[in-house]
């Protein structure tokens, strides 16, 4: 057999020793895997972190509705007589007083009747020759000059009769007698009759003064006076016109205390009492403003199937006008309480709401379902239990290795303030 060598170049040997220097170079240049000189990270130090136990606390069951305030009194005034307007001294949005001219009607004619009664009232008292000052109640009709003047022929009458009948009968005819009895019987008729028309004149006297009062409160109503305290809402008349009976005039609101009236709904309304606590929330007012519950409708509207209520609302100075919109808060149980956290403490990314909390040193990220807020606390309804430690600030929370420093359980009002990170 026969071996055929092929001799090797230059050029092919040089090749073959690079590569062997390169793959020496590479062996030399890799990691050691001697236990000596693996190194591994040192664990980095546990970070402070400042937390407060979850805690129940005294938080007032609440029914939130929302209403008007509306005007404690509204009232369309009319007029109570027909005539001619003669001056109108308020318009839209005047404040009024009651007892304050809303409206003054043309009087002269009416001063013409009232004249005209004072004078009847003064022609029935001269027929019983009295003042119309005096009262005809305390005139005795017996006293009456009229009745007296007829007694005094009664007395006549009798006295002639007695005497003639003491005559003998011989001088004295009996068609004298009778006659004489005729004439007492009428003189008695007469002072009977005078007695009834001093009654009569009494009678007269008193519808005479009813006359005269009646047109003096004609004359009265010719000015048309607010009933309460108030605000016009609108003015209905002008200079001018005739008005009749009844008419309106003015629409009048009284606004100094004002009604807050809401709609419970009906599964809450069994919750709702009167003399309840209700903070109502004023637009552009900063705090609310606390009522209590003065009237609670006896039934549930079928419409809206929802219970009304009213609260008295002060309105010092006029502060708020009638008909504006505000929600409320009845507190239906003032010393209900809840599980509660600090503001600060819950965050929330993509629609999930999370508190970190600490457990055996270890900082975690734990899901949660919150409630009711306010501007320091928040209510938690689901996650936490009473006593885990929260991370009052959650832009400190931190997850593994955590030390917990425990801040005092704080006020509601005090615990959900923003806290430092520990040095």
């Amino acid at each position: 057999m026969h071996v055929r060598v092929i001799p090797f170049s230059s050029s092919l040997r040089r090749g073959i020793a690079l590569w062997g220097l390169a793959a020496i170079w590479f062996a030399g240049c890799a990691p050691s895997n001697s236990p000596e000189e693996t190194s591994t990270a040192a664990p980095s130090a546990a970070r402070e972190v400042a937390v407060v136990e979850a805690r129940r606390e005294v938080w007032p069951d609440v029914v939130r509705v929302q209403g008007s305030l509306m005007g404690h009194e509204r009232a369309v005034i009319g007029a109570k007589i027909a005539g001619r307007v003669e001056n109108v001294p308020i318009d839209l949005g005047s404040v009024v007083q009651r007892g304050d001219p809303l409206l003054a009607l043309d009087r002269r004619e009416l001063e013409l009747e009232v004249k005209q009664a004072e004078a009847q009232l003064r022609q029935a008292c001269a027929a019983l020759g009295m003042a119309p000052e005096q009262s005809e109640t305390e005139l005795r009709r017996d006293q009456a000059a009229p009745v007296v003047l007829e007694r005094a022929l009664v007395e006549e009458a009798r006295a002639a009769l007695a005497r003639t009948e003491r005559l003998s009968r011989q001088s004295v005819s009996a068609a004298e007698i009778e006659r004489l009895q005729a004439q007492l019987k009428t003189a008695e008729a007469r002072y009977q009759s005078a007695l009834n028309g001093v009654g009569e004149q009494i009678a007269l006297i008193g519808l005479r003064r009813a006359e005269l009062a009646l047109a003096g409160q004609r004359l009265e109503d010719a000015t048309v006076v607010a009933p309460f305290d108030g605000v016009v809402e609108q003015r209905s008349t002008a200079p001018g016109e005739y008005v009749q009976v009844g008419q309106a005039v003015a629409t009048l609101v009284r606004a100094d205390k004002l009604r807050y009236t809401a709609g419970v709904p009906e599964s809450k309304s069994a919750a709702v009492r009167p003399g309840q606590t209700v903070r109502i929330q004023v637009s552009g007012e900063p705090q609310p403003v606390e009522a209590a519950i003065s009237r609670v409708s006896p039934m549930v509207h079928q419409a809206s199937r929802a219970l009304w209520i009213e609260a008295d609302v002060p309105n010092p100075n006029l502060r708020w006008q009638a008909g504006l919109f505000a929600e409320a808060e009845i507190v239906v149980n003032p010393s209900a309480t809840t599980l509660a956290v600090p503001a600060t403490a819950v965050t929330e990314f993509a629609g999930v709401q999370k508190v970190w909390v600490v457990r055996d040193g270890e900082g975690r990220e734990q899901p949660v379902r919150t409630g009711r807020r306010e501007e320091k606390r928040i209510e938690i309804l689901e996650g936490l239990a009473p006593a885990d430690s929260v991370v009052i600030n959650s832009r400190e929370g931190r997850a593994g290795s955590v030390i917990a420093v425990q801040k005092p359980s704080l006020p509601p009002t005090e615990a959900a303030l923003p806290t430092e990170s520990a040095e």
